[in-house]
């Protein structure tokens, strides 16, 4: 049996829990470590009482119920990493708090030689990647970096058609994230962009990995544009459209994204607040050591049939378009009239299925089944250094080097 630890028990960690209690003969999380205990127990239980989520400032746990359930009580928890790495015999680690203590909490793993399971970004300053540059050039056990897209039906069959030839080699990219559940960013903690660090590590640091990845060049250089255009405003800072008398007009409370748009609110505080950080709009330029280059533009304020995540990839021969959203791959014959079609079938939860292919991966790392990574930390501090460089690009408005 895989035991596993959990440091930080959030959405994010409880979504992936379900993927790893799949391979229920396998693995059990054994141990987690959270200060908000009674916050963690009601993820595990799947309570969705308002008058709970409100005490415990649980603003929204995910609709469904648990396919896996825990019992709380088959757990130890603790206050503080440290306390459950020196007390718990872990065979692997996961970490999933807030993106500011990546980078230190991967280190306090990897120094004990424990496999670890890292979300993304994986660091948000450049110190937090030289620490990790570091970790990583030392003999260390396997690290998976959460970056499920990569191991999706969709890109994996991207990069089996580009590594066959048939568009030849790429030369030029074209990516879009048009998000649908943008509103997330500034209603939910996302918004303290002091923990965030902005969009770009936020969000295009999937991105960024799938055009790396498919490409299989390195980012030299890059060049980022940003703007805040919709989600500013002077409201009081830690304002709740709860406590506001705006809810009835204001498109963006949580009465209207819930009765009106039908969408699922994950938070209600005032995305007009002066507290509210982010930008609502970002692209970057990114050339690769080849001289070809990639162009990407992700949006938070794009709606319902707006929404699209994906990209195009020209060769000489052929171009290759991607989109999750419409759930296929088209292939364009430059030589001829002919496009061809593939429908993916991606599954509807967990980020298309690479939540689940990242999870086998790791228990697989951990049993010696594979010595592979799929997600490798080197990718992650890459994809981390080119969202940091288009971050200090657009707010330097130069271009910075991927170093």
């Amino acid at each position: 049996m895989v035991k596993l630890g959990v440091i930080g028990y959030g959405v994010r960690m409880d979504m992936l829990a379900d993927e790893f209690m799949g391979l229920l003969e396998k693995v059990q999380i054994t141990a987690i470590a959270d200060k908000n205990q009674e916050r963690v127990k009601a993820l595990l239980t799947k309570a969705d009482s308002r008058e709970i989520m409100h005490e415990m400032e649980i603003d929204k746990i995910d609709g469904l119920w648990r396919k896996c359930p825990m019992d709380p009580e088959s757990i130890h928890f603790y206050d503080t990493a440290q306390e459950m790495l020196d007390q718990e015999e872990l065979d692997g680690v996961l970490v999933g708090t807030n993106c500011d203590t990546h980078a230190q909490l991967a280190e306090m793993v990897m120094k004990r030689g424990i496999p670890l399971f890292l979300e993304k970004p994986v660091g948000v300053t450049r110190e937090d990647l030289e620490l990790l540059e570091c970790c990583d050039r030392e003999p260390h056990a396997p690290v998976v970096v959460s970056f499920p897209l990569r191991v999706t039906r969709m890109v994996r069959e991207a990069k089996r058609i580009i590594d066959s030839g048939v568009i030849g080699k790429v030369e030029h990219v074209q990516a879009f994230n048009d998000v649908p559940y943008g509103f997330v960013y500034f209603h939910d903690w996302y918004r303290n962009e002091a923990v965030s660090h902005g969009m770009f590590l936020q969000k295009a640091t999937h991105d960024v990995d799938v055009i790396n990845y498919l490409t299989g060049e390195k980012p030299v250089q890059v060049c980022g544009m940003k703007s805040k255009q919709i989600f500013k405003g002077n409201m009081r800072a830690g304002l709740r459209c709860s406590e506001c008398d705006c809810c009835g007009s204001c498109m963006e409370s949580t009465y209207h994204i819930t009765q009106t748009r039908n969408d699922i609110p994950r938070s209600d505080y005032c995305c007009y607040g002066v507290d509210t950080g982010n930008e609502d709009s970002g692209s970057m330029l990114i050339r690769y050591e080849s001289g070809m280059h990639a162009v990407y533009s992700q949006n938070f304020f794009a709606r319902k049939g707006a929404a699209r995540r994906g990209a195009r990839l020209y060769g000489y021969k052929g171009t290759l378009e991607f989109n999750f959203t419409t759930d296929e791959i088209k292939v364009y014959d430059h030589m001829s009239d002919q496009v061809s079609v593939i429908k993916i079938g991606t599954p509807p939860a967990g980020h298309g299925g690479g939540d689940y292919e990242l999870a086998r991966n790791f228990v697989q790392l951990i049993l010696g089944e594979t010595t592979e990574s799929v997600a490798p930390l080197g990718e992650g501090i890459i994809s981390a250094k080119v969202c940091m460089a288009a971050k200090e690009s657009s707010e330097e408005e130069v271009f910075k080097t991927v170093s």
